[in-house]
Order: C-alpha cells, then structure tokens, then sequence
C-alpha cells in the first residue's frame, strides 16, 4: 500500500468531516476544499498533468466562490448536531466499507483506498442533503456527494481520461457557484444567516441600493 495515498485519504476524509460538522461557514468550506483538492491526487498513478490541473482549477474555483458568499468571519451554517467525533465514527465505518468491497463483482482498475475515500464522503453528505435547513449546508452535502461520486469512478475504472476530468471539474466548480449564489441570496433575504424561507411572506424585502431621485 502506497503510504502517500493513505495519507491523502486521510486527509480527503478528515476534510469531509470538518466540511460536514463545523458550524462556522469559512471552517466548513476550508474542509470542503480539502477534500475536494484531496480528490484530486487520490489516484494510482496520477492523472496526466492536464486533467489533475483542471481537477484543481475547479475545486479551488468552487471553495473560493462559497469562500466569498460565508465573507463574514462569524458567518454560521448548521453543522453537525451530533458533533465531529461522530461524523468521524460515521466516515470510518463507511470507508471500511467501500475499502472492503473494492472489486467485488468485477475486477476494479482503481486504488480502493479512492473507493474507500468515497464511500466515507457519501456517508458525510447524506445529512446535510436531507436534513440540512441552510444552503450553504445542503451545498456542501452537495459538493461532498459529488466529489464522492467522481471517486467511486477512479476507484472502480481508474484515472478518467482528460476530457472527463474537464467535465468534473466543470461540474465542481458550476455547483459551487450556484450554491454560493443562492447562499448570499439567503443572506441578503434578511433571515438568520444561511437559512431557506419557509414560506413567501417570510422573506424581508430589502430598499434599493440605488436610491430614486426626488422629482423637481
């Protein structure tokens, strides 16, 4: 076994975790770049410098944009109501999992350490995807449910070639856009931080940052 991949999924799953349980925005969406960055040397051997460029470009393109809409420094999301010792119980056991069966069925062209990298982040997403009352935590369910998704591929039919590594990371960086655009859109609504209006008549109707001029 390859001691630099154990590491880098390590580190892949301990940034899914932070990104799934931490209730400051700015700490969750660091955990979810290096998860995302992670991902994308989690591969045997590495992807061909084109493809793990674009991996890259887009993942840090996704963190930045959901970087800027939690600007605030106390900017809070939801977060994890049973705390990180249990996100990280929870993303073991899934990786034990998906490592274990690696391969079964069909001959696997990929490292089971992505499969097992994978596995974890699926299990981490599948909170803030259904039980998640923000945008910003459901996007980052999102994110970490995509990323999850792109490793189950390498895990199973190795490296993607350059084309589909474009594709993901076109992916990556559009859904953290629209995630970024809604969350300070959710902001901006004048309800308490990230959080989704239930109703119509609960969104706050902001003045307009032009202000007309007076007739004469």
């Amino acid at each position: 076994m390859n001691p630099a991949l154990v590491g880098v999924a390590l580190a892949v799953v301990l940034g899914g975790v932070v990104a799934s349980s931490a209730r400051n925005a700015r700490t969750a969406v660091l955990g979810l770049i290096l998860a995302m960055v992670g991902g994308a040397f989690l591969a045997e051997p590495l992807p061909d410098s084109v493809g793990l460029a674009a991996r890259l470009v887009g993942a840090v393109l996704a963190g930045y944009l959901l970087w800027i809409a939690g600007r605030d420094a106390d900017a809070r999301t939801g977060g994890s109501r049973l705390g990180w010792p249990a996100e990280l119980l929870l993303a073991g056991a899934a990786a034990v999992v998906g490592y274990g069966s690696h391969g079964l069925g069909a001959p696997a062209a990929g490292p089971a350490l992505a499969q097992a990298a994978a596995f974890a982040l699926a299990a981490l997403a599948v909170a803030p995807v259904v039980n998640g009352r923000d945008v910003m935590r459901i996007g980052i369910g999102l994110s970490l449910l995509a990323s999850g998704t792109i490793l189950v591929r390498v895990g199973l039919a190795g490296n993607p070639d350059a084309l589909e590594q474009l594709l993901f990371a076109g992916l990556v960086a559009v859904l953290g856009g629209v995630v970024a655009a809604l969350a300070v859109a959710a902001r901006t609504d004048g309800l308490a931080g990230f959080d989704m209006a239930v109703a119509p008549g609960e969104h706050i109707r902001r003045r307009p940052d032009a202000h007309p001029l007076e007739p004469r």
